[in-house]
């Protein structure tokens, strides 16, 4: 699952977000990040693996932070909407569908009840 993730470049917003809370535009963060994107694809990588010194080649404000910034680890854990993938979703997600499973299955049988009388 996570080598599928890491091909789809999920975390390729992640790495745009880096540069714009740097102080970049964020047309020109995504100009740059699409320039990675298509060189991970030419260099059989993803943005994970890719060496520091391709990043700095493209800008100046990328620095070491940038692998934590990125990793798949961390674009899950911030993605924390209703509906998201992050832990914490994932189980309101869990609690509010075993709810409505019980509400459901509560009416199946009341259902069930009231027409056998």
């Amino acid at each position: 699952m996570r080598r599928a993730a890491a091909k789809g470049f999920i975390n390729a917003t992640d790495c745009a977000d880096y540069l714009v809370k740097k102080g970049m535009a964020f047309r020109d963060a995504y100009k740059i990040t699409g320039g990675l994107v298509a060189l991970c694809i030419e260099k059989e990588t993803d943005l994970e693996h890719l060496p520091l010194e391709d990043y700095r080649a493209r800008s100046e404000l990328f620095d070491e932070d940038v692998y934590s910034a990125i990793s798949l680890d961390t674009c899950v854990n911030m993605r924390n909407s209703k509906g998201g993938p992050s832990p914490e979703s994932v189980k309101e997600q869990i609690e509010y569908t075993r709810k409505k499973l019980f509400a459901h299955e509560v009416h199946t049988v009341m259902t069930h009840f009231i027409n056998e009388e």
